[in-house]
């Protein structure tokens, strides 16, 4: 596969269902999936590659192996550095062996970075420097579902263009339930797009929260086929061009979701979603909405307006989920981050039902290679072996490289659900 540009590589992740009810489970950062992983058109770096610049981190080694070693640094991100045969290890300038590193160790490393984001340890020190004394302790931070004990701090929109568009696009009259101009409840007129905090037992709230929670629980092992397009842009405003077009067989067995029959413009690709270069994307289905609405999460919500889907009445509520709480893995080469995010969630009120979900990462690192991040999942009822179940039918990604117009954009369908038999084969006899 060849791009004119060299890439960053942006994954962005939430919980597989299995790991959903385990959070103290998660790795590092994240085995966690809402969402994609998206390539960036590259820096171009003109670099003496016998000499390449080092960059120093210090942090808590989380993890060491023969391959690779894994630091958590103060602002939140956990680098992930390559080991070579070049790689030494130090302790008070002492040349020490690896195996006398170990998990919670302080340590500092020098490292070179490739143009695809990718770390590679050449100095690893013990960092033996006493910690300072701790200064008295901070206030708990406030977490809970509602209005909460404070009002949501105010974070501006993420800087840099484009943007995902927002909402679902404007409704045919026929299908206008709610005008822009009625008030939803509990507002005041000419304020129905100023979120207002649901009291804690919110009745469409905890309709959602119960219709999530049984989510698992109703769904057959069903297959169907992924269409995920990939694009970038480097110029302002947008001018997307495509790259690809990324196929796969998602099965969902047992509660596990597994992508097979891999194919990048129709050619087989024998590896792993996981180890294709540039824009791959799992977590779209029920995941996402599990960890929104998991009391961990402690997610806030607050009712925005009435609009309706389709046809279908809705309630679109504002949410936000602070950083100690957040499940989104979002991961560019080496880097990876559980950053605060906030969004939207169309909520059917008879049913509980999502049926839209919009995400925005918020306050990402300064050191963090990307500063926009975004997905965006629509869900409708689909027919599976002659029952309806509430799936995703279309997503879309964006992510955009810091302080540039280098942006990627994922568009993705789900086609052809239907009923997975462990012992057959998976076969579409059409796409459509």
């Amino acid at each position: 596969m060849k791009h004119v540009l060299p890439f960053l590589l942006l994954a962005v992740q939430v919980p597989l269902f299995s790991q959903v009810g385990n959070p103290s489970g998660y790795p590092p950062i994240l085995t966690p999936q809402p969402g994609p992983n998206l390539p960036l058109p590259g820096r171009h770096k003109k670099e003496d590659p016998k000499n390449p610049p080092t960059q120093r981190s210090a942090g808590k080694l989380t993890k060491v192996d023969d391959q690779s070693l894994v630091v958590e640094v103060p602002d939140g991100r956990v680098l992930t550095f390559k080991r070579t045969d070049k790689t030494k290890f130090f302790r008070d300038e002492q040349e020490i062996k690896p195996g006398e590193l170990k998990a919670g160790n302080k340590v500092v490393v020098d490292a070179t970075e490739d143009n695809e984001g990718f770390l590679y340890a050449v100095k690893v020190a013990l960092d033996t420097t006493p910690p300072p004394e701790e200064s008295a302790a901070a206030p708990a931070e406030s977490g809970g579902r509602g209005a909460g004990n404070s009002p949501a701090p105010v974070d501006p929109d993420a800087p840099g263009p484009p943007k995902l568009k927002r909402g679902i696009p404007a409704p045919r009259p026929d299908e206008d339930l709610a005008d822009a101009s009625a008030p939803a409840a509990g507002t005041t007129p000419g304020a129905s797009e100023t979120p207002e905090a649901p009291p804690a037992d919110d009745p469409v709230i905890v309709k959602a929260t119960q219709a999530t929670a049984a989510f698992t629980e109703k769904l057959p092992n069903y297959v169907c086929k992924e269409f995920m397009a990939r694009f970038q842009s480097s110029h302002h405003p947008a001018d997307w061009q495509a790259l690809d077009v990324v196929s796969s067989n998602i099965v969902y067995e047992g509660g596990h979701e597994s992508y097979r029959d891999i194919t990048v413009n129709d050619k087989p690709f024998k590896k792993g979603m996981e180890e294709m270069n540039g824009a791959w994307s799992t977590g779209e289905f029920g995941t996402m909405l599990l960890d929104l609405f998991a009391p961990w999460t402690a997610a806030e919500f607050r009712l925005r307006r009435r609009t309706s889907i389709a046809g279908v009445e809705a309630r679109v509520y504002d949410f936000q989920v602070e950083r100690s709480h957040s499940h989104w893995h979002v991961q560019v080469g080496s880097q990876s981050l559980l950053p605060a995010y906030k969004g939207s969630v169309w909520i059917q009120p008879e049913t509980g039902q999502v049926l839209r979900l919009e995400m925005v990462a918020r306050a990402l690192p300064k050191e963090f290679p990307v500063d926009t991040v975004e997905s965006a999942v629509d869900y409708e009822n689909v027919m599976i072996a002659g029952r309806k179940f509430l799936l995703p039918v279309h997503a879309e990604t964006l992510a955009c490289e810091r302080g540039s117009s280098n942006c990627s954009r994922n568009t993705i369908d789900f086609r052809n659900y239907h009923k997975f038999e462990s012992s057959s084969d998976v076969t579409f006899a059409s796409d459509k």
